[in-house]
C-alpha cells in the first residue's frame, strides 16, 4: 500500500507559485525569520545542530558561538529548500544564482569515463544538481528514496533542467550513469547502509559510506569533490560553484582495501570543506561515535 503523502509536499508546488510574484531578497527575508523561529522552536533538531558544532569547533568554542552556528544554519536549511522551489520559475536561467569556475569538471568528462562528483549536505546540494544541469552537463545524482512523496516531489524540482534522478537502491543504473560518461553526483558524508567505513572527523568517528570510491574504482572514472556554496559577497550572485581537483589515489589491486583507503581520503576532503564553512554543513543526523 502506498504511503500517504505529508500535507508539506502538497504545498510545495503553492511555494513555487508565490516565487513567479516575489523577488529572491524578499524570499531571503522570510527564509531568514523562518530559519530564526525554527531554531527557537524545534528543540530537538537544535540539539542535535549544536552537537554537530561542539565537534567542529572543539572544546575551545564558547557555548554562544555554537548556538549563533546552529542558528545560522537553521536559516540555510530554509534557504535552500526555498531556492530549489524557485528552480521551475527560472529553469536555465537557473545559473544566475551561482558562479564559479566548473571547468575542472569539463576536462574530466572529457576523457569518456565519466566522473564522480562526491558531495556533501553542504550549501545548497539540491541545487547544485539541477545548476549542473542547466549549464549542459550529463549530470545523473543518487538519491534517497525518501517516503511520504518526498523523494518524488523533490526528484521534479532536482530534474527541472535536466538532471537524472537515481535511486541509491539502483546499483544497476548508477553504473550505466558512469559508464555512459555522464557526471555521476553522490552526497558522501553520511553512511545510510550501516555498513560504511569508520573514518576520523575532527574529534570523533562517523562512517561513511563506501558506493563512492567502489563505482569510481571499479569504473575507473575520475572523482571530484564539489560543491554549490553560499556566497555572502555583495554584488555576486547568491552561491558560488565549488570544485576541487581529482582525487589522487593509487589502486593496489586489492579493491576492499582500496575502497576503504579511498573512503578515507574522501572523509578527509569532505571534514576539511565542512571545517571552512561549518555553518553551512547542515546534517542533523552525524551519528557521531
Amino acid at each position: 500500500m502506498a504511503r500517504r503523502r505529508t500535507p508539506l509536499v502538497w504545498l510545495m508546488p503553492l511555494a513555487t507559485l508565490a516565487q513567479f510574484m516575489l523577488p529572491r531578497w524578499i524570499v531571503v527575508r522570510i527564509a531568514r525569520l523562518a530559519g530564526r523561529l525554527a531554531f527557537r522552536w524545534n528543540r530537538r533538531q537544535r540539539e542535535r545542530l549544536i552537537r554537530n558544532y561542539r565537534h567542529i569547533l572543539g572544546p575551545g568554542a564558547g557555548e554562544p558561538a555554537v548556538r549563533q552556528m546552529a542558528r545560522r544554519a537553521f536559516i540555510n536549511v530554509v534557504t535552500n529548500y526555498l531556492d530549489l522551489l524557485r528552480v521551475p520559475v527560472l529553469r536555465r536561467r537557473v545559473t544566475e544564482l551561482v558562479s564559479g569556475d566548473h571547468s575542472l569538471l569539463a576536462r574530466a568528462l572529457k576523457q569518456g569515463r565519466g566522473a564522480v562528483i562526491v558531495t556533501a549536505h553542504i550549501g545548497n546540494w539540491d541545487l547544485a544538481g539541477a545548476c549542473l544541469g542547466a549549464l549542459g552537463y550529463p549530470v545523473s545524482a543518487v538519491f534517497e528514496p525518501v517516503p511520504s512523496g518526498w523523494a518524488r516531489t523533490f526528484n521534479r524540482y532536482r530534474s527541472a533542467t535536466g538532471l537524472h534522478a537515481i535511486p541509491m537502491t539502483d546499483k544497476a543504473g548508477i553504473g550505466r550513469a558512469l559508464r555512459s560518461g555522464r557526471a555521476l553526483a553522490l552526497v558522501s558524508d553520511r553512511d545510510l547502509t550501516g555498513r560504511g567505513v569508520p573514518c576520523h572527523s575532527f574529534d570523533a568517528v562517523r562512517s561513511f559510506p563506501r558506493g563512492p570510491a567502489g563505482y569510481a574504482l571499479k569504473c575507473g572514472a575520475p572523482m571530484l569533490l564539489g560543491a554549490v556554496l553560499f556566497d555572502g559577497r555583495h554584488g555576486r550572485p547568491p552561491y558560488r560553484i565549488h570544485i576541487d581537483p581529482p582525487l589522487s589515489f593509487e589502486a593496489t589491486g586489492d579493491l576492499d582495501a582500496d575502497i576503504v583507503s579511498l573512503t578515507r581520503l574522501i572523509a578527509g576532503r569532505i571534514n576539511s570543506l565542512i571545517a571552512r564553512f561549518p555553518d553551512q554543513w547542515l546534517v542533523f543526523r552525524a551519528d557521531w561515535r
